[in-house]
């Protein structure tokens, strides 16, 4: 995975909580498709970059190790991509 690289993942919903679903996921889970961009740097100073960023609907962070996954609708995700890329 490469840092700000747009991708679909399946995603899994857990205790209330959003995350990455393991490959292969759970056979009795139920799963969504996403496009996500991994962005380093932690998740709370991400959370606070991407509110700063105007976007038509709304985007969720998801903790990882390392950084935090970006979840957004995709053009909201490619314009949260370039202003973090030139910001960084």
């Amino acid at each position: 995975m490469q840092p700000y690289e747009i991708v679909r993942k399946k995603l899994i919903k857990t205790d209330g909580e959003w995350r990455i679903a393991p490959e292969p996921p759970p056979a009795d889970a139920r799963t969504w498709i996403g496009n996500l961009a991994f962005v380093p740097g932690a998740a709370t100073e991400v959370r606070k970059k991407v509110d700063a960023i105007k976007i038509s609907f709304a985007a969720d962070v998801l903790p990882a190790e390392g950084g935090a996954w970006v979840w957004a609708g995709i053009s909201d995700l490619e314009k949260i991509v370039r202003a973090l890329r030139t910001e960084g």
